[in-house]
């Protein structure tokens, strides 16, 4: 479910960090902290006829379609190696890579048929601008860390036969349109701010233009507060983080004590970033980072006991299959929050969807009542009148 979100159109925040720290927990596979038998067999349990870093519901079509020979595509970097992760960039983003292609195809088909048939239907401009920017910028942001260890797999041992070159050609226009794309949104951000704080002093018509273009971004500006500087560049601040969590597993493998510390103080710092920022408008999805940031705290606190272990032996068989079994719990324990807080999401959009339609009704209720009474008071208004003018022609007559 949570990988599908790409081809169901969702664009929340939560569900690609969500994505995002799964990901990073398999990551952890790859850290040679001497892990007891019972987590070796989980992670070989998780990675069984996977032969790429693989971690959402989408498979990727570069897997099941078979290309040559893939063990000459495999990589032999220390664990990467056991496990078997292939190098090529399409075997291990090619998800990503087909989906924003086509988001980019539809949205250029929706906006020649803006500017030629220049259709007025509110549901139009919503799809356009569903389709522009949101659901790419969505993409990506779930696939960070998918997205940076592919690059790092390519770059460091590349095939260069026809299939290799290719594959290295598109990691690198990936990896430059990436770059080209954070630095629009960066550009997006101060605009944003400076539209935001300056809403009072403009004029109608340059409020309408740039609704307009704030929906296209919604999906890195709506969830997040404009007035400080963590929230505005949450999207840049979450990727920087992947990539250094990422770079630290992938180009370390023979320091498993510096790796798990590294990464410990990375998580830390960026969970005081979310407390002390608090970037997030909305509790839940503040609630969802944290919760994600806190368990893989809890992760890597017991890798780094496991790489500390290595080397010192202060933990014995039991203890060591104890903390393990506690390890495998978080993972499981992550993996159920993570489906918990999207269905939570989509609940609490139900509800607020249907006491808006409720309040709605209640107001056209509200405004039939009102009109019949405004109707209601001049026809009693007309007959007390008339009676009035009866009652008086009546004395006339009387008098006469």
């Amino acid at each position: 479910m949570l990988g599908s979100q790409i081809a169901t159109g969702g664009t929340s925040e939560t569900l690609a960090s969500s994505t995002n720290s799964i990901h990073l927990q398999l990551l952890l596979r790859y850290i040679d902290a001497g892990y007891p038998p019972n987590v070796e067999s989980f992670f070989d349990l998780t990675s069984k006829n996977a032969l790429s870093n693989d971690s959402s519901a989408i498979p990727e079509p570069f897997l099941i379609f078979k290309i040559g020979n893939l063990s000459q595509y495999q990589s032999n970097w220390y664990r990467f190696g056991k496990y078997k992760v292939s190098v090529n960039f399409l075997t291990n983003c090619g998800t990503v890579v087909i989906t924003s292609f086509l988001y980019l195809v539809i949205s250029g088909i929706l906006i020649l048929v803006k500017n030629k048939v220049k259709p007025k239907a509110a549901w139009f401009d919503s799809i356009l601008y569903r389709f522009k920017w949101n659901l790419i910028l969505s993409g990506i942001a779930s696939n960070h860390s998918k997205l940076v260890l592919g690059w790092f797999l390519q770059y460091s041992v590349s095939s260069f036969d026809a299939y290799g070159i290719i594959n290295l050609i598109i990691s690198m226009l990936s990896l430059l349109g990436i770059i080209l794309l954070t630095l629009i949104f960066i550009h997006h951000a101060r605009w944003n701010w400076r539209i935001a704080r300056d809403r009072l002093f403009l004029s109608k018509t340059v409020i309408k233009a740039a609704t307009a273009r704030q929906k296209q971004f919604a999906f890195v500006t709506n969830d997040f507060v404009t007035e400080n500087s963590v929230g505005r560049y949450c999207f840049v601040l979450s990727f920087a983080k992947v990539l250094l969590m990422v770079a630290i597993i992938f180009w370390l493998p023979l320091s498993p004590i510096a790796q798990s510390y590294l990464l410990l103080f990375t998580s830390i710092l960026f969970l005081l970033i979310l407390i002390i920022g608090k970037p997030y408008k909305q509790f839940d999805k503040q609630l969802a980072a944290m919760t994600n940031e806190i368990l893989m705290l809890l992760q890597e606190v017991i890798v780094a006991i496991f790489a500390t272990n290595k080397q010192v032996k202060f933990l014995s068989f039991n203890k060591g299959i104890i903390l393990g079994w506690v390890f495998i719990g978080i993972v499981l324990l992550s993996l159920f929050v993570n489906a918990l807080f999207p269905i939570i999401i989509i609940l609490r959009s139900l509800v607020i969807s249907w006491k808006n339609k409720k309040k709605k009704n209640k107001s056209k209720v509200m405004l039939v009542k009102v009109r019949q009474r405004g109707i209601e008071i001049p026809n009693r208004a007309h007959r007390e009148r008339r009676v009035k003018r009866s009652s008086r022609t009546h004395a006339r007559d009387l008098r006469s």
